[in-house]
């Protein structure tokens, strides 16, 4: 049996299109057959995939019945490809919000006979909650082992990190309203803005291991990568969840911490957890809960100016290095411990 897997036209890399590279290398590593097909010969990492031994086949031709024909959810139309070819059509569902506005009207995904992955527990409760459908197995992304290093921080300063590419201007927002409640107390900290933005990942992850937080503002989300990426290099994220995060985000009650964070997932994590144990995918269950020391500040999506008080006693906490600041920051660090391309394997040996 091959696993065929449709990239599609873009000519940049996006965090979706990374993933689905990355599940490729992961099969293609357990062994089994992997090729490419896409309509676009430019697209970002094909001419990468081809130099990495990856099959390419030409657009349109070479499915066949018993194959396995992998598409993201945002391009649907792509189905039919591997439904006229009798293969198995698997949609892998990266972000929630495209599962509402990419069919033509009047069609609905049930309707359709195709396979469902959700790359976070959250997406998968909102695809069997929202849209009635069964989702075969919640397959989340894996951090490149390059973002677990040690920290080398300043003494002197705190240093945030931000990544411009979603939501540039509520990202200056809760810039400066942390500036602002800084300004207005006897004892404020120098701070540096540090920038992540078209870096390499070993550049990225530099970056972050040299930062004590992380402006989490990307929304809507299906998973959420860059804030797990902050989190193994020790970084503390503040600000939304973009709903997919609470696959792993969770609420942190510190001394001293004036403005916690406020947001609860629409749904029960625990019960959610609990239904997860007997589910074929991530075994969650027992890992994540909502009690616990918690590993950030989390907020409404779009709630700038609770992301931006937030930030500003994080800040001051984040230069006291107090043994609870320092518990926290162990605790993102084990939070993305648990999302290794040795367990994403594990979970892709049982889905093929």
């Amino acid at each position: 049996m091959r696993i065929i897997f449709f990239i599609p036209a873009l000519r940049a890399m996006s965090g979706g299109l990374a993933n689905i590279y990355s599940v490729a290398r992961n099969l293609k590593d357990l062994g089994r057959e992997v090729a490419l097909m896409g309509p676009f010969s430019e697209a970002a990492g094909f001419a990468g995939a081809a130099k990495e031994g990856f099959t390419i086949l030409p657009w349109g031709a070479g499915l066949e019945a018993g194959d396995s024909w992998c598409i993201p959810e945002s391009w649907p139309n792509a189905a039919a490809i591997g439904l006229n070819a009798g293969a198995r059509v698997l949609v892998y569902v990266q972000n929630w919000v495209y599962m509402l506005n990419t069919l033509p009207q009047n069609l609905r995904w049930g309707q359709l006979p195709l396979e469902y992955l959700a790359v976070s527990r959250p997406v998968a409760w909102f695809m069997r909650e929202v849209l009635g459908l069964k989702v075969g197995a919640v397959l989340p992304p894996a951090i490149d082992a390059a973002f677990f290093r040690a920290p080398a921080r300043p003494a002197d300063h705190v240093r945030v990190a931000f990544m411009p590419r979603k939501n540039r201007a509520l990202i200056t927002q809760i810039q400066q309203v942390a500036l602002a409640w800084l300004a207005e107390r006897p004892f404020s900290p120098r701070i540096e803005w540090v920038e992540v933005h078209k870096k390499s990942r070993e550049e990225s992850a530099e970056l972050l291991a040299s930062c004590q937080l992380f402006i989490s503002a990307g929304f809507p989300e299906g998973f959420g990568l860059p804030p797990l990426e902050g989190m193994a290099s020790g970084c503390v994220p503040v600000g939304f969840t973009g709903f997919g995060g609470w696959e792993y985000m969770r609420q942190s009650r510190l001394p001293g911490m004036e403005f916690a964070g406020t947001a609860r997932p629409c749904f029960s994590l625990a019960a959610e957890l609990e239904q997860g144990e007997g589910e074929q995918g991530y075994p969650l269950a027992g890992v994540h809960r909502e009690e616990g020391p918690g590993n950030g500040f989390f907020f409404s999506d779009g709630d700038t100016l609770g992301a931006g008080l937030a930030l500003a006693g994080a800040i001051r906490l984040a230069h006291e290095k107090s043994e609870a600041w320092q518990d926290l920051e162990r605790n993102c660090r084990e939070t993305a411990a648990r999302y290794t391309l040795s367990r994403q394997r594990d979970v892709l040996a049982g889905i093929f």
